[in-house]
């Protein structure tokens, strides 16, 4: 045990002497984050800029009504600030309240109202419903009054002062928040990979060192020196998953339904799995370049089809049966599970395979480090 405690303090060492791997570590942690704030950042209120060139007292009306929700934020713009605005992201969406607005009210030929976006229908769908339905109000009262501007507003304020009101509730959207979510934990999974590759690979860099041969030539049993690699490995993967979710749970707000732990228990079993294929790939590697090169051709190409970076519906029947053998995906596939409501015994059999390959991994690292009795040049 004390031998296993001597390699573990060596190894940390070793990572922490070194800034690229403080550095790895940090981004598997932010960049995710960043992905997760630009797509689904911000409180859920839209900012709508409005220009209001009729200034009657529908227009004032109708600008009182958007302020009013939940939903709207406005913001008073000039006409020829509204492209800068939309653009640079000052705001969501901006509307134009067109010049005799009004009169088209009364005249039973109402005016559209513009509304400027470049962030397509999702954010501008329920702006256009909502002032479809107060326009479509007005020119039914107006309909009523038959044009009548004095019988209109005595409508009109009967309208506005009736007990009887229509209030609008904004539902969570789940699924926007778990695509978000999971695409981010996607990104967050790759940085891991490669984090426990980093760890992995100082098997090499002793090597290189000189320092391999001479950790045999002492009663330390291979499995042992894998061992101490291993949990180094593991203690820094749990703290990094730990933290990931801490801040996704505790600091934006967007639980995983309740089940957060769950989700921890599924990243913590893909994490020993992304151990194991990292120990693997580097005994199997005559050399520091080699195992470089091999863990990037392995890492990215199965993390795209694994699901990572987009849905596996996306893609080809034949590449979605080949993703079966490939862990990125169980893990992916679980958390989409909990995302929506699945408990962790739902989940049980994604568990189970993350493990079978992490045990296949782990399995013959040992055998491969064991018989290994020459060392090759090092490039």
């Amino acid at each position: 045990m004390r031998e296993l405690f001597l390699v573990m303090k060596n190894t940390v060492k070793l990572f922490f002497r070194r800034k690229g791997n403080i550095i790895l570590l940090i981004s598997g942690i932010i960049i995710p984050l960043f992905f997760l704030l630009f797509t689904y950042g911000g409180s859920g209120q839209l900012r709508i800029g409005v220009v209001d060139k009729d200034g009657s007292l529908i227009s004032q009306d109708l600008i009182n009504s958007l302020g009013k929700t939940d939903k709207f934020k406005v913001v008073f713009l000039k006409e020829d600030e509204i492209n800068d605005k939309v653009s640079k992201g000052k705001v969501d969406s901006a509307i134009v309240i067109p010049q005799k607005f009004e009169e088209g009210i009364l005249n039973g030929n109402p005016k559209d109202v513009e509304i400027v976006s470049i962030k397509g229908e999702e954010t501008t769908l329920f702006l256009k419903s909502y002032l479809d339905r107060k326009i479509n109000v007005l020119y039914n009262l107006s309909k009523a009054s038959y044009g009548n501007k004095e019988s209109f507003y005595k409508m009109y304020n009967l309208y506005k002062n009736s007990p009887f009101s229509l209030k609008t509730y904004i539902v969570e959207d789940i699924g926007k928040t778990a695509v978000a979510t999971t695409r981010s934990l996607g990104f967050f999974i790759m940085f891991l990979m490669f984090s426990t590759f980093n760890i992995s690979n100082f098997i090499l860099v002793e090597k290189r060192d000189k320092t391999f041969y001479r950790i045999f030539a002492s009663p330390l049993k291979p499995r042992t020196y894998l061992a101490s690699n291993f949990f180094v490995n593991l203690i820094l993967t749990v703290f990094q998953i730990a933290f990931i979710l801490a801040l996704i749970t505790f600091i934006l707000n967007l639980g995983f339904t309740k089940a957060t732990f769950d989700v921890f228990l599924v990243l913590v079993s893909f994490g020993i799995t992304s151990i194991g294929l990292s120990s693997m790939i580097v005994t199997f590697s005559p050399s520091t370049s080699y195992s470089n090169t091999l863990s990037t051709l392995i890492i990215t190409p199965t993390c795209m089809l694994g699901g990572v970076f987009w849905p596996l519906y996306l893609m080809p029947k034949a590449l979605q049966k080949l993703s079966d053998f490939i862990p990125q995906k169980w893990a992916i596939d679980a958390v989409e599970k909990i995302q929506m409501g699945s408990s962790l015994s739902d989940v049980y059999i994604d568990i189970i395979i993350l493990l079978a390959f992490a045990l296949t991994f782990i399995l013959l690292g040992i055998y491969k480090i064991k018989t290994s009795e020459k060392m090759g040049d090092f490039i």
